[in-house]
């Protein structure tokens, strides 16, 4: 894997939350990466992705923290994308040195996650990237509970509580399913909001998927009060969810 030039960025989706829902492929990379980035919103408190793969890494394997803070993008993006860059900058210097370097996110690296703005500016550079899928919250949540996502010729919306409210409105009109995620960053406003829409009973939220802790719920109640970080929620406005 190493170059006699460059390495080569990987960017690793490791699931919602099982180690076992690692594809095959990434747990070859883990095991043969030179350094693993994980990312973190707090210096010295490693990452839930790394917890997650951390079985699977090997002992020689160099692991380096990456500060990535929980602020608004649309409020703070000035000062993202100078961290984005820095981040950036150290991994191009560890690329430099021949090395395969790893870049760990939760569930899928496509879907709402940091890694696709280091990897745009790597990809601007001329540097090698390889982006790994992995299994996105959501469908491990259908698939937990038995219920599709969608059937037939029915549409599903993907929307985060960490978007302007006037978009949710409208993923939440314009669908019969969707999937919400980052739900505790805004839930008891999304609890208002299905209890506007007489959707109150039409929704499952689960926790910490695929962790020992995993919960699943559809009390609206509980949506109103203290959520777990790793939640996403799921409504169905023409199905019947038996839990």
């Amino acid at each position: 894997m190493v170059s006699a030039m460059k390495g080569t960025f990987y960017g690793l989706g490791v699931g919602p939350g099982d180690p076992d829902l690692l594809t095959v492929k990434a747990y070859r990379i883990l095991q043969e990466a030179d350094v693993i980035i994980t990312p973190t919103k707090k210096m010295g408190k490693p990452s839930i992705a790394y917890k997650i793969v951390e079985s699977h890494i090997a002992p020689q394997t160099q692991v380096v923290e990456m500060s990535f803070p929980m602020i608004s993008l649309s409020k703070e993006r000035e000062t993202l994308e100078k961290q984005w860059k820095q981040n950036a900058d150290e991994i191009e210097v560890l690329l430099n040195q021949g090395k395969s370097v790893v870049f760990l996110t939760l569930g899928d690296p496509m879907v709402f996650s940091t890694y696709s703005y280091v990897m745009e500016f790597l990809l601007d550079r001329g540097i090698e990237v390889i982006t790994l899928s992995g299994i996105p919250s959501f469908c491990n949540l259908a698939a937990q509970i038995n219920v599709p996502l969608t059937q037939g010729e029915e549409s599903l919306g993907i929307v985060a509580m960490t978007q302007p409210l006037e978009e949710i409105r409208q993923i939440l009109d314009a669908h019969k399913n969707i999937v919400i995620m980052k739900v505790s960053a805004n839930n008891a406003v999304l609890a208002e909001e299905l209890e506007a829409r007489g959707l109150e009973h039409s929704f499952v939220l689960v926790s910490n998927i695929g962790m020992e802790s995993q919960s699943i719920v559809r009390d609206i109640e509980v949506l109103k009060g203290k959520i777990p970080y790793l939640s996403t929620l799921l409504i169905k406005k023409d199905y019947d969810i038996k839990l």
